[in-house]
């Protein structure tokens, strides 16, 4: 809104997120979003078994950053106990990830809404996360 004579805000009240996001994007299959304090080895393996809770059947194929967490022994010895395979994407090239367009639309969907809490900011955010896996495939 422009106003050259007087000063105008508009109130947008900060909601904060302690959580960090864990995204696994299915070309097929089904799509998962997990919340975590921390991401570290555990909660990386943790989203492991979640992915292939989800998707118990076939092969899966992980496209990944080089997140250190994404790398530990602990993380590599459990996706192979799953048949997943870690495929790593070189440094600095998110746009060999596929996951990354959905995560860009996310944040264009969010940035102009106002949450009342962090647990409505949440549930919004599973929802278009998970709505937006299914629409970016029909593109």
């Amino acid at each position: 809104m422009w106003s050259f004579d007087r000063t105008v805000t508009i109130e947008k009240p900060l909601v904060t997120f302690p959580w960090r996001s864990i995204g696994f994007y299915a070309l097929t299959g089904q799509s998962v979003i997990m919340y975590k304090k921390r991401l570290v080895k555990e909660t990386i393996v943790e989203a492991l078994e979640e992915i292939r809770e989800q998707n118990p059947v076939g092969r899966i194929l992980l496209v990944a950053d080089n997140y250190g967490s994404h790398h530990a022994n602990l993380t590599q010895q459990r996706a192979d106990e799953l048949g997943i395979e870690f495929v790593f994407i070189p440094p600095y090239s998110p746009t060999l990830n596929a996951i990354e367009p959905l995560w860009n639309d996310l944040k264009r969907e969010i940035s102009p809404k106002i949450f009342e809490d962090k647990d409505q900011f949440r549930e919004y955010l599973t929802e278009m996360f998970l709505r937006g896996s299914v629409e970016i495939l029909k593109k």
